[in-house]
């Protein structure tokens, strides 16, 4: 009896996504994924929210009895008598609120300052840089030779961008992934972070998101510990240079960068 065509369907995806496919099957799915690159964006995720929950529950604390204070009628009570408190501190809150108001608006700037936009994009180019720099199998989510890999980035982060050339400075093309947006954290659209990788197995990301809505332009040189970020702004396009190498390289690099991607964005060469 001849076996019926495995089809991939959105459980398939999640079989996979959770290593619960035959070998058969999980060819099959690595087939379509290599083409279907929306399908593998959402499998990456997938696999990597896996190996969160892994590292955050390991072993067997999954299958542990839930605790006595997690009841739902333990909750439940407590919410309960959470909630009469309040009603008792509404009044003396409002009042509070109401003296303090004045006072908090007018002085707010000094006692929380403004994080700039630019170190929330830091920040994040530098959290993802870590995060997938020192990754084997997974280090990029497409391959560079992917026909299709900088029209999918142009599109998601609207911002039309090619893989710039590094070959010189020893940097070869690894491939990219696309991270998410946080629009309340300063990152105004989702980022494509491109991968470089030289013959000392030193590895370089590239973080791009569209412009920042005021259209500002600058330059930010940030030293961590062993890692240092180049970020620069122009009125269509951010980026963040994140790499292990010493600074005078690092700014070489991102100009050299800044280059070739402000080329692409506005098929004119900006003037530095």
């Amino acid at each position: 009896m001849s076996r019926e065509p495995f089809a991939i369907t959105a459980d398939a995806l999640h079989a996979y996504a959770d290593g619960q496919l035959g070998e058969v099957e999980r060819a099959a799915v690595e087939r379509y994924l290599a083409t279907h690159l929306d399908a593998a964006a959402d499998v990456a995720n997938w696999q990597r929210q896996n190996e969160a929950l892994s590292a955050l529950f390991p072993g067997p604390a999954a299958n542990e009895p839930v605790p006595a204070r997690l009841s739902p009628h333990r909750v439940a009570s407590d919410v309960r008598a959470s909630r009469r408190q309040s009603f008792v501190n509404i009044a003396a809150a409002i009042t509070l609120v109401v003296l303090g108001g004045g006072i908090g608006w007018f002085g707010r700037d000094y006692a929380t300052p403004t994080k700039a936009s630019s170190d929330y994009l830091i920040e994040a180019a530098v959290t993802a840089h870590t995060l997938y720099v020192k990754e084997k199998s997974r280090a990029v989510e497409v391959p560079a030779d992917s026909p299709t890999l900088m029209t999918w980035l142009s599109n998601r982060i609207t911002t039309p961008i090619n893989a710039p050339n590094l070959t010189s400075d020893g940097f070869a093309f690894l491939g990219g992934r696309l991270l998410p947006s946080d629009p309340d954290e300063g990152i105004p659209s989702p980022a494509a972070q491109l991968m470089y990788e030289n013959g000392e197995a030193q590895r370089l990301t590239i973080y791009i998101t569209a412009a920042l809505p005021d259209k500002a332009e600058g330059w930010v040189y940030r030293k961590g510990a062993g890692t240092d970020a180049y970020y620069w702004s122009t009125p269509t396009i951010t980026c963040t240079v994140v790499a292990s190498v010493p600074e005078a390289e690092v700014k070489t690099l991102g100009h050299k960068i800044a280059e070739q991607l402000t080329w692409r964005a506005e098929g004119t060469r900006e003037q530095w």
